[in-house]
């Protein structure tokens, strides 16, 4: 695969496709490809700033490297530009480090965590060039070339319900990984060594404890529930549980910005708190604490290997960890130096006082958030969500005595139970808030309103509400909150959750209709361009399956219809066959049933991890049971110190940057730089405010793409230290590829970096874009038409386009300022020097242009793709950059020397 090809500066983010993030295994990989008895690739069906922030990937990933005989590689949903690249050039998709193409691996696993994430899913797999559905994908070996990988999914969304995407997978794992994945791995390894067929290697993964093959079960004789089709399978598969392993979640620290750009460990996973309409909190059942000494030396060391300034601590329900304020408390004392700063997820209001207060941020406040559900205590009963509107309020005020004026809250409309009052009642609510804090300063609110959808495996499985419902009560809300001030609202689009639930409690029949709604372009990314051309994709594609009626169906009806209904009734209706029967979560349905009817009582059943068992049916020697560790003692709280300011030596370093780090941006060099400086331990010099940052200074910016061999940067340190010792140790901590060529120390009190500057030189290599096309294109076109563009552009032609322009008097470059305003400038000045020479490397069409240009107080000078511009407009033909290198920036010390 030639990747140079397919990824270069024209590609939108393409550092998102480097696999070389700090903490990836050095390979060769040529020796382990070969060594491997089996080889993984963990596909994330979304773009890289998100996949590589989810910590179970990143979980799983490390625990499959560490496996012996096992190797794991990572790929991701590409961006538009890049999947029409893999398209043009007839390319399959990669995985990032080695860059082999997907279908030489022998397992894909797609994490499946959205409902609406299967369409992206699809798409990965047809730029994969691996067949879309299971039953297409032949009865080869492994071992044969010609045989597809193994497609399995993960994740909470096919631990749910896997049957409308059962036609895609082979097989299914079902609750945690941590475990079962090596398993799979020595299965899948016997099976390739003793040559058995696809099919015989599925018969024997579906004994595997929570795997499901979707191939091996077909419709019961209900025709809803799936039955086992195979002697020796089990009826209902089980899914997995494993202990929390918080050391795995330091493995990959990205070059690039991602959605979660932090440490993030695992606290304490499960949550028993038996909110209702909360499919997470049934599936993840037992709760299972993390040892605070764990998550301390993991957060501990973290810092210190990936050099993050940030942290979070992850669970389902933070508060509910009640080691929390001890484990805060003391990673506190323990970083009060270091300027970093604590995050956790929403947490519950009730357990939140000023313990965890304390422990929240660092040098910077991060933002609150709360999750009340539902603007009712009545509604808040029915749900099971166990808050008080005196706890609701304790929490908000206890917030903002701790210095925090904005705070975000969740809330849900359509939730069973729910009329108009229950839906003003979030108004009324938010007014509440804010008068009774008023004596506190002035409190904003960020309000996310979602849309209730019914989950499998929990008791408003069988609850459902309609658009045109949904739709009414967000303009009631709406029309209440109008009034209020500082408050902000979010609502999430109707349809979108219209199709979450058809789609989440679907069967079998759904997967033409979500293999159609994505051959119509309706993705998961197509929802925030373009959501009426999107959903109208999906209701056409529903339509087209015959399930038009379904679609438009109440499958029980309004809430008033449970509540009508005798005991007797209900519980013939809860006993029905369901799509999803035959996947055991651990929960008792029975249990679901009568967690309803206690629902219809607003009854509310405590937290069986702190109080009584509630009999969920999840505990035992299978699943496991509730561990819960009792709260250490909290430490003394040490004052927080600002990190050290002392400016007391300056040193300047020129370094080169090379290879892949120059399809990194300035801004991600830039914190590459800055987590290597926290990692090296130096005494670095901060700057003050609300944001310190280390003292690190750029001369200029380089743009993306461009290689460089002599630039500059400054670095202050509050401790002097041996210039020579301070490069060795930096350079410990940075990638090969940016070189720390030499250091020197300059005053303190001297000039900045940018005000030294004086002048560039620059090498860029162009050619012929017809040139370039064909060759992209192995030469399609007639060979007479690249004959043509050589005879055209002789080396004689690119000197006579250089002398002319040298000798224009005038270069005049029109642009916009940042207020959209035209402008005109001439660059003529800027040019020192211009010489040609041929770059026989990228073809005989190709030339190498080096010039020297001068660099103004205000960083302005000439710019490459300003003269491939004015080239273009000499030679009558439209050239493609190909090669762009700084060779150095010159300051002006070294001018005057």
């Amino acid at each position: 695969m030639d990747f140079a090809a397919l990824v270069d500066r024209s590609i939108a983010k393409p550092g998102r496709y480097l696999g070389n993030e700090l903490g990836v295994q050095p390979r060769d990989w040529s020796q382990a490809w070969g060594g491997a008895g089996v080889r993984w690739a963990l596909t994330y069906p979304e773009i890289y700033e998100v996949g590589s922030s989810n910590t179970g990937h990143i979980i799983l990933y490390s625990i499959l490297n560490a496996v012996p005989g096992q190797l794991c590689d990572r790929s991701y949903l590409p961006g538009p530009d890049l999947a029409a690249r893999l398209r043009e050039r007839g390319d399959p998709l990669f995985a990032v480090e080695s860059r082999r193409p997907l279908p030489a691996f022998d397992i894909l696993g797609f994490s499946l965590s959205y409902e609406l994430g299967a369409t992206n899913i699809l798409a990965m797999l047809e730029l994969a060039q691996i067949p879309i559905r299971a039953a297409d994908r032949g009865d080869l070996s492994l071992g044969d070339p010609l045989a597809p990988p193994l497609i399995f999914a993960g994740g909470p969304t096919a631990t749910s319900n896997p049957e409308p995407f059962a036609a895609f997978f082979d097989f299914v794992v079902l609750g945690d990984g941590e475990e079962v994945l090596p398993e799979i791995g020595l299965v899948v390894a016997e099976a390739k060594a003793a040559g058995l067929t696809r099919r015989q290697l599925l018969i024997d993964l579906a004994q595997v404890p929570g795997v499901y093959v979707p191939a091996l079960y077909g419709p019961g004789p209900d025709g809803v529930t799936q039955v086992p089709q195979w002697p020796g399978i089990p009826a209902r598969v089980l899914r997995r549980t494993a202990t929390p392993m918080p050391h795995y979640a330091m493995g990959l620290v990205p070059h690039i910005e991602t959605v979660h750009d932090r440490l993030t460990v695992e606290i304490r996973r499960g949550c028993t708190r038996g909110c209702r309409f909360c499919q997470p909190g049934m599936l993840t059942r037992p709760a299972r604490d993390v040892e605070p000494e764990a998550v301390i030396e993991a957060i501990e060391t973290g810092m210190e290997r990936t050099g993050y300034s940030d942290f979070s601590l992850l669970s389902l329900s933070c508060s509910d960890y009640l080691a929390l304020p001890a484990v805060g408390v003391e990673l506190r004392n323990r970083l009060a130096d270091k300027n970093v700063t604590l995050t956790l997820p929403s947490q519950r209001v009730d357990r939140f006082d000023e313990n965890i207060a304390h422990i929240l941020g660092g040098t910077r406040k991060a933002g609150l958030t709360f999750a009340p559900e539902a603007g009712t205590q009545r509604l808040r009963d029915i749900v099971n969500k166990g808050l008080t509107d005196a706890e609701l309020l304790r929490g908000i005020r206890t917030a903002m005595e701790s210095g925090y004026r904005k705070i975000k809250l969740y809330f849900m409309i359509g939730l069973p139970g729910e009329t108009d009052a229950d839906v003003l009642g979030i108004a009324e609510t938010c007014r509440q808030l804010q008068r009774q804090c008023t004596d506190l300063g002035r409190l904003e609110l960020n309000l996310t309103i979602s849309n209730f959808t019914p989950k499998p495996h929990t008791p408003f499985q069988w609850h459902s509400v309609s658009t045109a419902e949904f739709q009414r009560r967000q303009q009631l809300l709406r029309d209440a909150l109008r009034p209020l001030r500082g408050i902000k609202t979010n609502y999430t689009d109707v349809r979108l959750s219209a199709m979450e639930d058809f789609v989440g409690r679907g069967d079998r029949r759904l997967a033409p209709v979500i293999e159609a709604a994505w051959r119509s372009g309706a993705g998961l990314d197509a929802w925030f361009e373009a959501a009426d051309r999107t959903y109208a994709a999906w209701t056409d594609a529903i339509e087209a399956a015959g399930l038009g009626g379904r679609y438009r169906a109440l499958e029980l009806g309004e809430w008033s219809a449970a509540e009508g209904m005798a005991p007797d009734d209900l519980a013939t209706f809860c006993a029905q066959p369901l799509p999803w029967d035959h996947i055991d979560p651990g929960l008792d349905k029975r249990w679901l049933a009568d967690d309803l009817r206690r629902a219809l009582a607003a009854a509310v059943v405590p937290d069986c991890s702190f109080e009584g068992c509630s009999s969920c049916g999840v505990c035992g020697p299978e699943l496991g049971h509730n561990v819960v560790i009792a709260p250490p003692p909290i430490p003394v709280q040490l004052p927080q110190r600002a990190p050290a300011s002392e400016r007391v030596q300056r040193l300047r370093f020129r370094f080169a940057k090379t290879g892949s780090l120059a399809l990194l941006s300035h801004l991600d060099l830039v914190r590459l730089l800055e987590r290597a400086v926290r990692r090296s331990g130096l005494p670095v010099s901060f700057t003050g405010g609300f944001h310190p940052l280390p003292r690190v200074q750029f001369a200029l910016a380089l743009p993306l793409g461009a290689e460089a061999d002599g630039e500059w940067m400054d670095l202050e340190l509050a401790e002097w230290q041996s210039p020579a010792w301070v490069r060795e140790r930096l350079q410990a901590q940075l990638p090969a590829e940016f070189a720390l060529l030499d250091v020197s120390e300059v005053p303190v009190a001297g000039p900045s970096l940018s005000q030294e500057l004086a002048a560039a030189r620059w090498s860029l290599v162009l050619r012929p874009q017809i040139v370039a096309t064909a060759a992209a294109q192995a030469d399609a076109r007639p060979a007479g038409a690249r004959a043509q563009v050589v005879a055209l552009l002789s080396p004689e032609r690119w000197q006579a386009a250089a002398e002319a322009l040298v000798a224009a008097g005038a270069w005049i470059w029109e642009d916009t300022d940042k207020k959209g305003r035209p402008r005109q400038r001439d660059c003529r000045p800027y040019l020192q020097s211009l010489e040609l020479e041929p770059a026989p490397v990228h073809g005989a069409e190709a030339v190498t242009l080096r010039y020297g240009a001068v660099i103004d107080p205000a960083g302005r000078s000439l710019r490459p793709e300003q003269l491939q511009h004015w080239f273009v407009q000499q030679l009558g033909l439209q050239l493609e950059l190909v090669g762009l290198r700084r060779e150095s920036l010159q300051l002006e010390i070294a001018a005057k020397g």
